[in-house]
């Protein structure tokens, strides 16, 4: 099921109408059963993206869930032990070339999305997975349609050092 997205902002028109994603996590219930505890839609922030999870130490916690109120931020992805992101960035959008001080694992789920590096650029496809490990790096989207991707991320030590 979805439902269109009406963001807050009225200055983000670029994700007024995107379908929201599904978030369905299992655990176990107060009885010690494997269960669906959460079966939830989904709002994305203001840069488009969903954290779908997040856990705080690794080994990962299996008992608890996030506070409620956690935030997408670049800060809670260099903090948290792991953090599970649905992005989507609609067409004619990007990103600023950057660096994070993670280690993420992106999955292309649809679209087209141009991954540029200090040396080039490169097109990822559905079903394409990349492992970007902290480099400078922008994302582009130039096609006629929304990119959708999911990545972990997990904080990293920096591969260069920042001014």
């Amino acid at each position: 099921m979805t439902a269109d997205l009406t963001p807050s902002d009225p200055s983000l028109p670029a994700l007024k109408g995107l379908p929201m994603s599904r978030r369905i996590v299992s655990g176990l219930d107060s009885e010690g059963k494997s269960a669906i505890l959460i079966d939830e839609e989904l709002q994305f922030n203001e840069t488009g993206g969903i954290l779908a999870w997040l856990t705080t130490s690794v080994p990962a916690d299996n008992t608890g869930t996030p506070p409620a109120d956690v935030v997408l931020s670049l800060e809670l992805m260099q903090s948290a032990a792991s953090t599970f992101i649905v992005v989507r960035i609609p067409p004619g959008t990007g990103s600023e070339m950057h660096a994070t001080d993670t280690i993420d694992y992106i999955t292309m789920i649809s679209g087209r999305i141009t991954f540029g590096v200090e040396t080039g650029s490169l097109t990822l496809s559905p079903g394409d997975v990349l492992v970007d490990r902290g480099i400078v790096h922008s994302w582009r989207n130039d096609g006629d349609e929304d990119a959708v991707y999911t990545v972990v991320a997990m904080p990293a030590s920096p591969v260069v050092p920042r001014p």
